[in-house]
């Protein structure tokens, strides 16, 4: 795995935030948020496998969306890691996340325009129903993460796709497509000073 590599270009004993997208599970409905549909079996493997893949670094706590797949993906990484770890869940991650101010109105652009559509306004500095601004969002998302990643090792925020498209963009002007969209268990690597 690729963030598994980028973890290894910062030394041991540095205080690092790693958020990453929830693991493997079966396609949404269309017209539907999915927030019911749960890691299939890939999933779950994969979830144990960086859980086992991680064993050398200190994971100091996890937080997670609160939406099923993501907490299984905390519990199936937990169960691969081999030890203790505490995991919080939080809105802050998803269901609807920071990168969702209104949910009722953002869901309703989404249902009706599509999440590309949502994307693509929301690099080019539109206005979207109930999503906040590129620069309001970055400095919430940056300020959750520094506030809980507080002690030397690795903390891990497991979330969804569009928050990690959306903060890579206000971040790094990272630009997700179909050819490189946010993998599974993939996404983002920050060393907090």
């Amino acid at each position: 795995m690729k963030i598994l590599e980028e973890i290894k270009t910062h030394p041991a004993n540095s205080k690092l935030a790693m958020i990453i997208r929830h693991a493997d599970r079966d396609k949404i409905p269309d017209g539907s948020f999915g927030n019911e549909i749960l890691l299939n079996k890939k999933g779950i493997d994969n979830s144990i496998l960086l859980g086992g893949s991680l064993k050398e670094h200190k994971i100091t706590r996890i937080f997670t969306s609160p939406v099923p797949r993501c907490v299984q993906t905390a519990t199936f990484l937990k169960e691969g890691y081999g030890q203790n770890i505490t995991f919080h869940q939080t809105k802050a991650l998803g269901d609807p996340g920071l990168h969702i101010a209104d949910d009722k109105l953002a869901g309703e652009f989404f249902l009706q325009y599509s999440f590309d559509e949502m994307y693509k306004r929301f690099m080019l500095g539109e206005a979207i129903p109930g999503v906040p601004s590129a620069q309001a969002f970055e400095k919430s998302m940056t300020e959750f993460i520094r506030q809980n990643t507080n002690e030397n090792g690795l903390t891990i925020f497991i979330t969804h796709d569009s928050l990690i498209a959306f903060y890579h963009y206000c971040l790094n002007k990272v630009v997700y497509t179909k050819d490189n969209w946010v993998k599974y268990l993939s996404g983002i690597i920050l060393k907090i000073e």
